[in-house]
């Protein structure tokens, strides 16, 4: 387990707490990250809702981050991390 900087700390809280008010439960979440990224060398990470599972994402460029739930029922949940400029803009 691992914890993370104060900024990305929130920032991760920041997208679980939009998806887990929507319903979704921790353990069913992942941080998906780039591979290169620090933090995809852990495999958890603490946060204020409790451990979440990280996982690099082969597709995933530098400076982007999502939490995503695993696809077990109807409506599963998402929110951006962080994303970058060109992301932003489409």
């Amino acid at each position: 387990m691992s914890t993370l900087i104060p900024k990305a700390a929130q920032m991760v809280d920041d997208a679980l707490s939009r998806v887990i008010r929507k319903g979704s439960r921790i353990e069913n979440l992942k941080l998906v990250v780039c591979p290169s990224a620090p933090i995809s060398q852990n495999q958890t990470i603490d946060t204020r809702f409790g451990v979440l599972r990280v996982e690099p994402g082969i597709y995933v460029p530098k400076g982007v981050a999502y939490v995503i739930e695993d696809p077990i029922r109807k409506g599963f949940g998402f929110a951006w991390v962080s994303k970058r400029e060109e992301i932003k803009e489409a």
